[in-house]
């Protein structure tokens, strides 16, 4: 893609880890009870929509402008030749039809004279005039001019990958997974892991436009609140689009549905959303750089319990920042700000949270990253249940494994 905001894929990567983390932690917490869940699940936007702005597809149009082709450099025609054109050769003797020097009258005593000689012309008062040979100098003598060497062709780059598939174990703990005050009015908290997998195909339409498709499929797995897990289906597909060198505009729709395990599968939440996304990336010094984005994105989102549905759908705006310093190739220190706003267009609701987070980030391997991290949040809501106030910190690692 492009050179617009972005560098190479492990690095977005490893700027985008933060705010994987924040869906993590964001996805945890939209899993409550019954009543609870719902509520939550509408309070959040999607967490990828809001994370996503660094991810790999933004690597996968860090190369050069895509379509762009190196060029093998052919040697210029008349210098891969012996012998040059000059005004001498306007001495020449015309040709015949046949294609043979026309003999002027006597010229065939005169050229038996010479028997390296070809025929010349003649004049009729100066008599015959001989050409000397273009390739002979008065002082060197004849001169043997080298052929030019063939100048190296530059080899083609192979074809940028288009297609990953990637896998992510993460763990977390944190001081409130409903985002809301449970039964006995106080908040609940718990640990969690969330096994997810991924495939994206990222095809180039232009020199600054991709194509985005994924499929995801995570499992929220909770260590005492096993009543709350869920498994969380999620459809993306979409177009990216450089605007300059550092930033780009990406349009998104995503569907995603919530089932709980087990062998009835039973949904219990749908939603289709989509969203504009306008991000960029300033480099401020060359091992520190800040990635920025903002988010506003339309939600139509119904929740399904007890045997009826209930309309969450809502207008969600994020902007967010994040600080990214490599003190080491392999390793990153990051900080990142996070502010939401979301209005919901079906209830008299209004929500406003932020999140801040740092992080670790360890690149075992360009397709390896290791990634801990810590933050907290905090907000209010129109809704008196809902809560936002949360401290957690976990760890994730996952790898993404080219295909074609």
């Amino acid at each position: 893609m492009p050179s617009y905001a972005q560098s190479d894929q492990s690095s977005d990567a490893d700027r985008v880890a933060a705010w994987q983390s924040i869906a993590a932690q964001a996805e945890a917490a939209n899993s409550v009870d019954r009543e609870a869940l719902v509520a939550n699940l509408a309070s959040t936007a999607d967490p990828d929509e809001a994370s996503s702005r660094f991810t790999l597809e933004a690597a996968m149009v860090a190369d050069p402008p895509l379509g762009t082709n190196a060029t093998a450099i052919a040697p210029d025609p008349a210098l891969a030749t012996s012998a040059y054109l000059t005004t001498a050769a306007a001495l020449t003797a015309p040709l015949q039809p046949d294609r043979s020097p026309i003999s002027p009258p006597g010229s065939a005593e005169l050229a038996q004279a010479d028997d390296d000689s070809e025929l010349l012309p003649q004049d009729p008062e100066l008599g015959v005039i001989q050409v000397r040979s273009l390739l002979e100098d008065n002082d060197l003598g004849i001169l043997r001019i080298r052929d030019q060497p063939q100048l190296p062709t530059q080899m083609a780059r192979p074809p940028a990958k288009i297609g990953f598939f990637s896998a992510r174990l993460a763990i977390a703990s944190s001081d409130n997974i409903l985002l809301a005050v449970n039964d006995v009015g106080g908040l609940t908290s718990d640990t969690f892991l969330r096994p997810s997998i991924a495939f994206g195909v990222y095809p180039a339409l232009g020199p600054q436009t991709a194509l985005i498709a994924t499929a995801d499929l995570g499992l929220q797995r909770y260590v005492d609140q096993s009543s709350l897990n869920y498994d969380d289906l999620r459809f993306r597909v979409g177009l990216r689009q450089g605007l300059s060198p550092r930033s780009y505009g990406q349009l998104i729709v995503t569907y995603q549905e919530l089932y709980r395990p087990g062998g009835n599968r039973a949904r219990f939440f749908k939603n289709t959303a989509l969203g504009l996304t306008l991000g960029r990336r300033d480099p401020i010094t060359p091992k520190l750089a800040l990635d920025s984005y903002y988010l506003v994105q339309f939600n139509d989102a119904e929740a399904t319990g007890s045997g009826t549905a209930t309309d969450f759908s809502r207008i969600f705006q994020s902007a967010g920042a994040y600080l990214g310093y490599d003190i080491a190739p392999r390793i990153q220190l990051g900080v990142s700000y996070q502010l939401n706003l979301i209005d919901y267009t079906a209830q008299p609701r209004h929500d406003t949270f932020q999140q801040v987070l740092g992080q670790v980030v360890y690149r075992l391997n360009p397709n390896l990253r290791l990634n801990l991290y810590g933050g907290v949040s905090f907000g209010r809501s129109s809704e008196p249940r809902v809560r936002f106030n949360d401290t957690f910190f976990g760890a994730a690692i996952d790898a993404t494994i080219p295909l074609f």
